[in-house]
């Protein structure tokens, strides 16, 4: 069993995930402003927040297991995309509806960022795995 360094920025970006998800589900519209015309379109305010809530879960998972058996570093990467693509839609969403506000930076830049980190250090976790495994 491989045992992977403490990924805390991961897991910082894992449970955000999860607590973004619960805050969308609030029984109160968070939602309702122009701003999120184009992102309300394509999924009510109830399937951001199962989708944020269920995707940061799996990547809390991924995370929890990650180390344990040769491939949990895909598994991993394979979240960290996953969790990427649905902050990249919330980006995408507000560039569309108005381009210059500080969501589009705020999910674009600052959050994409740090899961392109995050990424690129899961991929060197997978390189060293199949290393570790072909040996």
């Amino acid at each position: 069993m491989v045992r992977y360094k403490s990924r805390l920025l991961e897991w910082w970006f894992a449970i955000c995930t999860v607590g973004f998800g619960l805050w969308l589900s609030l029984p109160v519209e968070s939602m309702s402003t122009g701003a999120f015309e184009d992102l309300t379109r394509w999924l009510d305010e109830r399937e951001w927040a199962f989708l944020f809530g269920i995707t940061g879960f799996a990547h809390s998972i991924s995370l929890y297991v990650n180390g344990r058996r040769w491939w949990t570093p895909f598994s991993r990467t394979l979240m960290l995309v996953v969790n990427s693509m649905c902050y990249g839609l919330f980006a995408l969403g507000f560039a569309l509806t108005y381009w210059p506000t500080t969501a589009t930076f705020t999910y674009g830049v600052m959050i994409l960022g740090a899961a392109f980190i995050c990424i690129f250090r899961a991929v060197k976790d997978c390189v060293h795995a199949v290393e570790v495994y072909r040996a």
